[in-house]
């Protein structure tokens, strides 16, 4: 699932993929809170997935956030 949310970061909110490693941390990739809320708009678009923001701003790092996303799709 990492390589997934590796691609929607760097297709759809133009993330440097040189940046994102599953040890980066969110502010180290640019996920302010804006940019979180985008994110889970597109995981429920290109996934079919619920992730709250809220959710994703209580991660850390990529990989974090990638183990959330797996653990949601798992679940649904």
């Amino acid at each position: 699932m990492y390589e997934v949310v590796k691609d929607i970061l760097v297709r759809s909110m133009r993330v440097r993929a040189d940046d994102i490693r599953p040890a980066a941390t969110r502010e180290e990739v640019g996920l302010d809170s804006l940019a979180v809320v985008e994110l889970a708009e597109l995981l429920d678009a290109r996934l079919g997935i619920v992730v709250h923001d809220w959710e994703l701003l209580d991660t850390v790092t990529v990989g974090d956030v990638a183990r959330l996303v797996a653990e949601r799709k798992a679940a649904s």
